[in-house]
């Protein structure tokens, strides 16, 4: 199994800019053949949850108070949207 992780830094408030973050990664990793992409957001966000869903991500789960910040535990929701994968995928 192949994996990568790669942080995408967004701004508030500038959605046309965050999109082509996102939509920039998720060419690479098509192109390399990935087969899933998972973005962690805070579930409190509703504006980069509504972004990701336009994208084509859905919901693959939330884990509760996993995080602590701004003095309050915070969720993290993971979205997932599928790729097409290798054309040939292999085990190992």
């Amino acid at each position: 199994m192949r994996l990568a992780l790669a942080q995408i830094d967004t701004t508030v408030g500038d959605f046309e800019g965050n999109a082509a973050k996102i939509l920039g990664s998720l060419a690479r990793a098509e192109e390399a053949g990935y087969r899933t992409v998972i973005g962690g957001i805070d579930a409190d966000n509703h504006a980069s949850i509504a972004l990701h869903a336009q994208l084509g991500f859905t919901h693959a789960g939330t884990v509760r108070q996993s995080g602590y910040k701004f003095g309050r535990w915070l969720d993290l929701a993971f979205y997932q949207r599928l790729l097409p994968g290798p054309a040939h995928p292999v085990e190992g």
